[in-house]
């Protein structure tokens, strides 16, 4: 399977000079434009999976199933595996939800962020495979289900047992939508006939995001 490892899994970069590329999408990124984030913010994150899988997909999908396993595992370890900081663009930092002054500085200094270092996979299982559901449409075979709880009310995704959920109260939502930080016209501040709005990790750090654009609080 090496020719498999070859294309699907390019070597990292991160933290490499001043300028390069982006860890999550390649793009060409400068150091003084970029976030480092350690790899567990990475791992962590179902939105950055989603993308991962979503770039190699049609690769994958030219697999066998027992390749396509091993494709989600040996992604899995080598991610977790990352001792150097993640340099993260400013597209690819709505997978998450950090810190974004401190993880400029981090990029501006190339220092090594808070926590840095290699992660045990088992941490980030359970988004990854939730990620490898939403982009292949199963849970993959190699993975213990984790029970869906919830759905989340702006996207409608999935929510796991022991995933990341967010609420934001119906005021809140409005401010969000006031500010444009909110995508869909469907969306409005009178809430999903409950008295808040659950929202998936994926929504949750586009929000945070664009709030952070638009020099405004976020949750």
């Amino acid at each position: 399977m090496g020719w498999i490892k070859d294309r699907l899994f390019p070597r990292k970069t991160a933290g490499a000079g001043s300028a390069g590329l982006c860890d999550c999408c390649n793009d060409p990124l400068e150091r003084t434009h970029a976030y480092y984030l350690p790899t567990r913010d990475i791992g962590l994150s179902q939105a950055y999976w989603e993308s991962a899988f979503t770039l190699c997909k049609g690769m994958i999908d030219m697999l066998d199933e027992q390749e396509q396993l091993w494709c989600f595992g040996e992604n899995l370890r080598l991610t977790a595996s990352q001792r150097n900081p993640w340099s993260v663009c400013e597209s690819c930092g709505e997978f998450f939800v950090f810190d974004r002054d401190t993880a400029r500085d981090h990029a501006v200094r190339d220092s090594r962020p808070s926590g840095n270092g290699a992660v045990d996979p088992s941490g980030c299982v359970l988004f990854a495979a939730a990620a490898w559901e939403h982009v292949f449409g199963r849970w993959p075979a190699n993975v213990t289900p984790h029970a869906v709880v919830d759905t989340c009310d702006l996207c409608r995704r999935n929510i796991h047992s022991q995933a990341f959920s967010f609420t934001v109260s119906h005021s809140r939502m409005a401010d969000f939508l006031a500010a444009g930080v909110v995508d869909g016209p469907s969306v409005s501040a009178a809430g999903p006939g409950k008295d808040h709005w659950e929202m998936c990790q994926p929504c949750m750090g586009r929000i945070v995001a664009r709030c952070h654009r638009a020099g405004i609080g976020s949750v």
